[in-house]
C-alpha cells in the first residue's frame, strides 16, 4: 500500500442501475500540488459501501458518530 499526502480528496460511490457487472462502483481520486486530479483506485462490489470516519486521540482511535 503507498501512502500520498494530498491537497485534496475525492471518494465517489455511485450505485449502479443498469446491468454494470456490478452493484456499486467507488473512486478515490485525489489532487496534488500541481491540482491535477488522478484516480488511485476503482473498487467494484454488489455490497453497498459502509462509510467510517475514525479520530486518532493520540492514545486510541475513536469511531465518529454522523
Amino acid at each position: 500500500m503507498g501512502i500520498v499526502e494530498s491537497d485534496k480528496i475525492e471518494i465517489e460511490v455511485q450505485e449502479q442501475t443498469q446491468d454494470a457487472g456490478c452493484k456499486y462502483m467507488v473512486v478515490v481520486s485525489f489532487e496534488g500540488p500541481n491540482q491535477s486530479k488522478e484516480i488511485a483506485k476503482i473498487l467494484l462490489t454488489n455490497s453497498k459501501p459502509h462509510i467510517k470516519q475514525t479520530i486518532d486521540n493520540g492514545n486510541m482511535i475513536n469511531e465518529q458518530n454522523n
